[in-house]
C-alpha cells in the first residue's frame, strides 16, 4: 500500500512540480505585463469561471471509482464523459449569462468591467475542457496510474507557457492571456484521451445514458452539494473583494492565493492516491484500516508543517520576482500558509466519510463552513480588505477540519463496536 500511494503521489508531485514551475513563470509574465490592477481583472475572470468547474465536478468521480470494476470501467467512463459534456456546455452558457448580470461601478473601479465580462465569455470554454479532463482523471485514479494524468497535465501546461510567452512579447493584453488557457484546456483533453486509448486500445466516445446519469447523481449529490458549499467558502472572498474593493487589492490577494493554491494540490494528491486503496481495505480489514488512517494522518501533518515554512520563505521572494510590485501579497501569503495543516488533514477526512458511505455529513460540515465564511467576509472584507480574507480562509478551514474530525470519530467508534461484535460471534 505504501509503495502504491508513494508512487502515485510522487508522480503527481513531480508533475505538479513541473506544472507549478510553469505556472510561476506564467504568473510572473502576466503580473509584470498587467500590473496589480490588470492581474486583479485576470483573477476575477478565472475565479468566477472556477465556480463552475466545481459545479461540473459534483463529486461524480468518487462515485465512478466506487462503482467501476475491470468489466464495466470503460462503459461507465463513457457515460461519465457524456454527463460531463452535457453539464459542461450547460454550465458554460450559465456562466456567460450570470456574468453579464453582475454590476460594474466605473467610478469606484469595483465589480466586473466589460473587458472582464468578455474574458469570462472566452474562459467559459474551459468549463467544458475541465470537465472532460476531470473525467479522464477518474479513470487514471481508478487504475492508480496518475503518471498518465501527469503527462497530460504537463503537455497542457507547456502549451499555456508557450502561448503566454507569445502573448507577452506581442503585448496582446488581458484577453490574449485568457484565450491561451482555452488552448491549454484543449491540449489537456486530447493528451489524456490519447493516453487512455494507448492504455486500453479503446476510443472513449461519450454515451448519454439516462439510467447511468440517475445512478451517478443519486449517489454523488451529497458530495456535489458539499463541494458547492466548499467552493462558496473557499473563493467567495474574491467575489466580495471584487465588489467592495479595487482591482489592485484583488490582484494582491489573487497573487498570494496563486502560490497558496498551488501548494494545496499536494494534500489532494495524497488523498487521491489513498482513497481507492483505503476504500478496499475498509471492506476487508477494519483494524488495519484504522492503523493506516492513523499513520497517514501523521505523515500528512509532517508534510504540511514543512510546506508552511516553504511558503513563508517563498513570500519574501515576491517583491524580488515582481520588481518591487505586489509587496502587499507577502503578508497575505504568510497568513494563508498557517492554514496549510488544516487543508492537509481535511483532504483525507472527507474522503473517509465517503468510504463510510456517510457523504451526507459533508453537506452539514461544509454548509456550516460556508455560512461562517460568508458572514465573516461580508463583515470584515469591506473594512480590512484582502488581509481579512486571508485570516478568514484559515479560520474557516480550521472549523471544517474540526467538524470533519468529530464526524469521523463517531464512525470509527461504530466500526470498532462492529469489529468487536464480529470477533465475539466468531469465538462463540
Amino acid at each position: 500500500m505504501f509503495k502504491k500511494v508513494i508512487y502515485n503521489t510522487s508522480a503527481q508531485i513531480l508533475g505538479k512540480g513541473i506544472t507549478a514551475t510553469i505556472t510561476l513563470v506564467v504568473t510572473i509574465l502576466i503580473g509584470r505585463a498587467l500590473g496589480e490592477s490588470g492581474y486583479g481583472d485576470f483573477t476575477k475572470i478565472f475565479v468566477f469561471v472556477g465556480y463552475f468547474y466545481t459545479l461540473g465536478d459534483f463529486g461524480i468521480n468518487t462515485i465512478y471509482i466506487k462503482l467501476a470494476n475491470k468489466k464495466n470501467e470503460l462503459t461507465l467512463l463513457k457515460s461519465l464523459v457524456g454527463i460531463r459534456l452535457v453539464f459542461g456546455f450547460f454550465l458554460a452558457l450559465t456562466a456567460i449569462l450570470v456574468s453579464l448580470a453582475i454590476p460594474y461601478n466605473p467610478h469606484a473601479g469595483t465589480g466586473f468591467s466589460p473587458v472582464v465580462k468578455f474574458g469570462i465569455i472566452l474562459a467559459s470554454l474551459t468549463i467544458v475542457t475541465q470537465g472532460l479532463f476531470t473525467s479522464a482523471n477518474a479513470f487514471f485514479q481508478r487504475i492508480l496510474r496518475y503518471d498518465l494524468s501527469t503527462i497530460a497535465a504537463i503537455l497542457g501546461s507547456l502549451v499555456i507557457l508557450v502561448g503566454t510567452v507569445i502573448t507577452f512579447v506581442c503585448k496582446l493584453g488581458l484577453l490574449g492571456y485568457t484565450a491561451i488557457y482555452v488552448f491549454g484546456g484543449l491540449t489537456f483533453i486530447v493528451s489524456a484521451y490519447f493516453l487512455i486509448f494507448r492504455k486500453t486500445q479503446k476510443i472513449i466516445l461519450p454515451v448519454f445514458s439516462l439510467q447511468d446519469t440517475k445512478i451517478f447523481l443519486s449517489k454523488s449529490w451529497p458530495v456535489g452539494l458539499a463541494l458547492i458549499f466548499n467552493l462558496i467558502y473557499f473563493r467567495i472572498d474574491v467575489f466580495i473583494l471584487a465588489n467592495t474593493r479595487s482591482s489592485i487589492e484583488v490582484g494582491l490577494y489573487g497573487l498570494a492565493y496563486q502560490f497558496f493554491e498551488a501548494s494545496l494540490a499536494i494534500p489532494i494528491f495524497f488523498a487521491n492516491a489513498l482513497y481507492p486503496i483505503l476504500a478496499k481495505l475498509y471492506l476487508v480489514d477494519f483494524s488495519k484500516f484504522r492503523k493506516e488512517v492513523s499513520s497517514w494522518l501523521k505523515i500528512l501533518l509532517f508534510f504540511s508543517i514543512v510546506l508552511v515554512f516553504a511558503l513563508i520563505f517563498a513570500s519574501f521572494l515576491i517583491p524580488i520576482i515582481y520588481q518591487g510590485r505586489f509587496t502587499g501579497s507577502v503578508v497575505a501569503l504568510q497568513i494563508l500558509a498557517i492554514g496549510i495543516p488544516f487543508f492537509f488533514i481535511s483532504a483525507l477526512l472527507w474522503h473517509l466519510l465517503i468510504i463510510f458511505d456517510k457523504q451526507k455529513y459533508l453537506i452539514a460540515v461544509y454548509g456550516a463552513g460556508a455560512v461562517f465564511n460568508i458572514i465573516a467576509n461580508v463583515i470584515f472584507i469591506p473594512k480590512y480588505s484582502y488581509l481579512a480574507a486571508s485570516v478568514i480562509t484559515v479560520i474557516s478551514e480550521g472549523l471544517i477540519t474540526l467538524l470533519l474530525f468529530l464526524a469521523i470519530r463517531s464512525q470509527f467508534r461504530i466500526g470498532k463496536l462492529d469489529v468487536r461484535k464480529l470477533d465475539a460471534e466468531v469465538r462463540s
